[in-house]
């Protein structure tokens, strides 16, 4: 959860997660925000009682866009969250040379989505100045804000996905053209490794990059796929349950140690997905 912290009399945001780290991707989020209130309220209060909300800014890219009771359905829905989550790295080979060199403890949190919403809410809160000291941490971290910002900063934030996009076409490209002039090359520039809990991105990276060249006929690079691919490795790696869409959830379910990682689930499953948490043991 998100929360202030008083070291000394100073004021700082602390982001970490406590109990179970959920992710949904976009397709869960808008349906648990628009229809069965009974099912949204189960969902809100497990994750409030049992776990954290693992959430990009890239996720509120397309959630953000449609206006009237669809964006007012999901910023109620977020906004009921509360404090109970935290702001996910969206660029997967940005935590992978982070775990590289030691620098991950627990959830990869974006340091950029943290400053900038930090901004947003000091500045809405306070449009003349003040002291942040005294905002109560409940109302400063709500979550439907983040909506706002991703509105005013949506040129920016899409060419971010772009850059993504291209990384990973990037890649693909170069281990694909390798691998049709010598099949052995894939062992050799991407090598496969075993699971291993302080680098689970970098695993799950390495896996589903493997897997994206071997399905090469099979796959058709499409608009949206790096942040998709990012957000499929940062779910896995760091979640204990997740959806993503259904070819990713299929992609990820196959990977060597699979049973290491996420629970995953996709949109027609979410009933089962609140059913596991409901059921987990309290942390």
């Amino acid at each position: 959860m998100i929360r202030f912290a008083d070291p000394e009399g100073s004021r700082e945001i602390l982001a970490e997660t406590r109990g179970y780290s959920v992710y949904l991707d976009n397709d869960s989020l808008i349906e648990l925000a628009k229809r069965c209130p009974s099912r949204r309220q189960r969902f809100v209060d497990a994750l409030r009682a049992k776990g954290t909300l693992l959430f990009s800014w890239a996720n509120a890219v397309e959630i953000a866009g449609p206006q009237g009771d669809s964006a007012d359905a999901v910023r109620a829905f977020l906004d009921g969250i509360g404090p109970h989550w935290v702001p996910l790295e969206s660029n997967a080979w940005e935590v992978e040379r982070k775990e590289g060199s030691g620098l991950t403890t627990g959830i990869a949190v974006s340091e950029r989505f943290m400053g900038a919403y930090f901004e947003e809410r000091a500045g809405e809160l306070l449009p003349n100045g003040g002291n942040v000291v005294d905002l109560p941490s409940e109302g400063f971290f709500r979550l439907g804000a983040v909506l706002n910002w991703v509105q005013d900063n949506r040129d920016d934030v899409r060419r971010y996905g772009h850059k993504l996009d291209a990384a990973l076409r990037s890649r693909l490209e170069h281990l694909r053209t390798e691998y049709d002039q010598d099949a052995t090359s894939l062992d050799r520039l991407l090598p496969s490794r075993p699971f291993d809990e302080h680098h689970p991105a970098t695993f799950v990276l390495v896996h589903l990059q493997r897997l994206l060249v071997l399905e090469a006929k099979a796959y058709t690079f499409t608009p949206h796929d790096g942040l998709d691919f990012c957000h499929a490795v940062m779910a896995a790696a760091y979640g204990s349950v997740i959806t993503l869409d259904r070819h990713w959830k299929r992609r990820v379910q196959s990977l060597p140690s699979a049973n290491q990682l996420a629970r995953t689930y996709y949109r027609p499953e979410l009933d089962q997905l609140i059913e596991v948490l409901e059921s987990l043991p309290l942390p």
